[in-house]
């Protein structure tokens, strides 16, 4: 998910000034959240609701929970915690207890009979370290600036072992030394797929252990538009005020940049200026419609949008469960290309339990591990070898390029340039003003 499941967080969420013409950006990831608490949509049933915590995960002692350093509820206790001093490593096979882990809504297998995570009680009975896994990100800045902001800036250990973020929030702990790094193990970063293995901001793979990643490219109703591959699609008037951007600046940016032939992965200032300028002129031109997170896929089912701006991993997670391949709603990765995003694992600043949180690394990146957790969460797995072990569990998802891009696709697709803090404040505040937030 980035604001998926890459429920894709952003800076834009929340309700847009009256005077606004584009209506507010809802996050995909608070969508959803917002339909849990609700009771779900049937168009959201099938994504399911992930419970908030392992059963059978205990506080034992030298555990996160209830630990000095963190609250009952996951929080940072101010002045109370371990020193975020880096925390020594052990070997996995010596590892006992328990670790803490924060991810998003929707990132891990549920049991049909009740909120139980198969794998992850499997993963306790295989290693003997207990997993207390909470859905609590909602937001990477809301997370960042509630639950690591304070303690780490203090030198005091956050109380979780690992925290699932989207890269570019990564990308800053980076920056600030916050992270610890990831001991290389047997299977992490050696089954890591090849995309994720040159990225210039962790070159060495020390800091970040891809989770799911997502792409975003041409979401359109085919039975108004025919196929089409294209990023024309956004920029014309053919589709004129039926037509959504992301609320989230990367993806939005991303595929302006691209369709005026500039790499988002080195964007300059210039090249980012031209994307604004071209963005802005679509939206005074009143070819965009509104500005979303997800809501899309509701536009799409009611005819008031005929051609999105969409994530790979709405096709098989929000959309109408009972649409068949030939479906109405369809996402193309466009031939000029589409934008890769990343939710990734890593391990705050003075971890308490940073061995087991390894051990846990380790595991996934067994491609079997992986492929079990990938049958539910349905976005782009970055596990080598995964592929072929989820065909044993279901053949349609194990050869489903939407899940596993083709070398062809793979070629086609771009990460964000990694941006300084400042930087990426400009740029996310010259977003805002194209779109007239």
């Amino acid at each position: 998910m980035s604001d998926a499941p890459g429920l894709r967080p952003t800076p834009l969420d929340g309700p847009a000034p009256a005077s606004s013409p584009l209506d507010a950006a809802l996050s995909r990831r608070r969508l959803l959240q917002l339909s849990a608490a609700a009771g779900a949509a049937s168009f959201l049933a099938a994504c399911g609701v992930a419970g908030t915590k392992t059963p059978g995960a205990s506080n034992v002692a030298g555990g996160p929970t209830g630990a000095p350093g963190s609250s009952a509820s996951g929080g940072p206790a101010g002045s109370a915690g371990a020193s975020a001093a880096p925390s020594p490593s052990a070997a996995p096979t010596a590892v006992t207890g328990v670790f803490k882990m924060a991810s998003w809504l929707g990132y891990i297998d549920v049991s049909d009979d009740g909120p139980n995570h198969p794998s992850l009680e499997r993963f306790t009975e295989e290693t003997g370290v207990a997993i207390d896994y909470q859905e609590a990100v909602n937001a990477n800045e809301e997370f960042f600036a509630a639950q690591l902001q304070g303690p780490l800036r203090s030198n005091v250990a956050t109380g979780w072992d690992v925290v699932v973020l989207s890269d570019w929030m990564i990308i800053r702990l980076v920056k600030l030394g916050w992270l610890e790094e990831i001991t290389p193990g047997a299977s992490f970063p050696a089954n890591l797929a090849e995309t994720y293995t040159t990225r210039d901001w962790d070159p060495d793979n020390r800091f970040a252990a891809p989770w799911q990643s997502g792409m975003t490219g041409l979401g359109y109703d085919r039975k108004r538009t025919g196929e089409i591959t294209s990023l024309a699609a956004f920029f014309t008037d053919a589709y004129a005020g039926k037509v959504t951007y992301q609320s989230e600046m990367r993806d939005t940016v991303g595929l302006a940049a691209l369709y005026l032939g500039s790499s988002p992965t080195t964007l300059t200032q210039e090249q980012f200026d031209a994307a604004i300028g071209l963005i802005k002129q679509s939206i005074d031109a009143s070819i965009v419609r509104q500005l979303t997170g997800n809501d899309y896929v509701e536009g799409l089912k009611t005819r008031d949008v005929t051609v999105a701006m969409a994530w790979s991993g709405d096709v098989t997670t929000l959309l109408v469960p009972e649409q068949s391949a030939n479906q109405d709603f369809q996402w193309t990765l466009p031939k000029e290309g589409g934008m890769l995003w990343t939710d990734s694992m890593c391990i705050p600043k003075g971890a308490r339990n940073k061995a087991q949180a390894e051990v846990f690394i380790n595991w996934y990146y067994q491609p079997a591990n992986a492929a079990e957790i990938e049958a539910w969460v349905n976005y782009v797995c970055p596990v080598r070898g995964a592929d072929a072990e989820l065909i044993k569990i279901d053949e349609a998802l194990g050869s489903n390029p939407l899940i596993f891009p083709t070398p062809e696709m793979t070629a086609r697709l771009h990460e964000f340039t990694a941006l300084d803090v400042d930087t990426a404040s400009k740029w996310e505040a010259d977003f805002a003003e194209a779109i007239g937030i």
